[in-house]
C-alpha cells in the first residue's frame, strides 16, 4: 500500500465510512476505491481519472486535496495529453472503453467511419459533464471549508427551560423562548453558553439543570457519524445516523463532567441537549463539540 493510499484509509476510517458508504457518496466504483488506497493505480482508468478520483475522495473524507498532491507528489499521477487515443467511462459505469482511433492509412466502410465519429462526439460530451461536476464539487467544498467561525466563545448563550415533575413521573418541558413567569419551584432556567472556538473545536458550559440527555439523528437521510466520549476518553456512544440504517441515537449523559462528541458529517447532523436544538458555531463539515456539565 502506498502512503498516499494509506493517507485516505486513515481518514476514511477516521469518518467510519466503508468502502461502499463511500461509493454511494462519491459515485466511484468501489474497486477503483480500493485501488487507490492500495497504490494500483495502473488499474484506474488514466491518469486524468486517477488524480479526479483521488480528489473526490479527499475532500469526502475531509483531506485538502493541493495539500495531497505537495506532499505525495511522487505518487501522485501526471496528467498529460493523448493523442492517440480518448478514453472515459461510459454512463453505465462499466469497463468497456471505446477502441482507438483508426491508424492513418487503415481502410474504414462509411458506416464505421460514421460510428466512430459519434462515439468521439460522444466521449467529448461526457468529458466535459466530468469536468463541470469536479469544479462544482470543487467550489462546493472549498466554500464550506472556509467559512468564518462565527462564534469565538463570546457569543449568546442557549436558554430552555429545565424540567418539571408530574404525579407519574418526571418530564422534559421545552418551553422555547417564552417569557411567561413561571415559579422557581416548577421550572429552572437551563443554559448552554459557548466558552471558547478554535478551528474545529468548540466549548460551552452546561447549567440550570440536571439532566443531561443528548440525541443525535441524521439531518436529510444522509449518513451523519458521531463519536462521543467522556473526559477519561471512554467512548460513550459511536455510530452513523441514516435512513439506510438507524435514524437517530438517544443516551443519557448525566453522569459526566464533560461531554466530548466528534461530528464526521455536521451538514448531515441534527444534534439536540435536553430536547434543544443545537446551532454548530460554524460551517465545517468535522467539529468536535464539548461541554462541561456543571448540575
Amino acid at each position: 500500500m502506498s502512503e498516499l493510499g494509506q493517507a485516505l484509509k486513515d481518514a476514511r476510517e477516521n469518518k467510519g465510512l466503508t468502502l461502499d458508504e463511500l461509493q454511494e457518496q462519491t459515485k466511484i466504483q468501489k474497486r477503483y476505491l480500493q485501488a487507490i488506497e492500495e497504490g494500483h493505480f495502473e488499474r484506474l482508468p488514466g491518469a486524468f481519472y486517477t488524480r479526479a478520483f483521488i480528489k473526490s475522495y479527499a475532500e469526502t473524507v475531509g483531506l485538502d486535496f493541493a495539500e495531497l498532491t505537495e506532499k505525495y507528489a511522487s505518487e501522485m499521477p501526471k496528467v498529460h495529453h493523448e493523442s492517440s487515443e480518448i478514453r472515459t467511462l461510459p454512463p453505465d459505469g462499466t469497463d468497456d472503453l471505446p477502441s482507438r482511433a483508426s491508424r492513418p492509412g487503415k481502410k474504414r466502410s462509411g458506416n464505421w467511419s460514421s460510428v466512430i465519429n459519434k462515439a468521439i462526439i460522444i466521449v467529448i460530451c461526457l468529458i466535459v459533464l466530468m469536468i463541470v461536476y469536479i469544479l462544482i464539487s470543487n467550489f462546493a467544498g472549498s466554500r464550506a471549508e472556509k467559512a468564518p467561525d462565527t462564534n469565538q466563545g463570546t457569543g449568546s448563550s442557549i436558554s430552555f427551560s429545565g424540567t418539571t415533575h408530574s404525579d407519574s413521573g418526571s418530564s422534559i418541558a421545552d418551553s422555547g423562548n417564552s417569557q411567561s413567569g413561571s415559579s422557581p419551584s416548577t421550572s429552572q432556567k437551563q443554559s448552554l453558553k459557548p466558552e471558547q472556538t478554535q478551528g474545529n473545536k468548540s466549548t460551552y458550559t452546561l447549567t440550570g439543570t440536571t439532566e443531561f440527555k443528548v440525541n443525535i439523528a441524521t439531518k436529510n437521510g444522509n449518513p451523519a457519524w458521531f463519536r462521543a466520549q467522556d473526559e477519561t476518553g471512554k467512548i460513550l456512544l459511536e455510530g452513523t445516523a441514516s435512513d439506510a440504517g438507524k435514524k437517530s441515537y438517544s443516551f443519557d449523559a448525566g453522569n459526566v463532567k464533560s461531554l466530548s462528541i466528534k461530528f464526521g458529517s455536521v451538514p448531515n447532523t441534527e444534534f439536540k441537549v435536553n430536547g434543544q436544538a443545537f446551532h454548530f458555531p460554524n460551517k465545517n463539515i468535522i467539529q468536535t463539540i464539548i461541554i462541561k456539565f456543571n448540575k
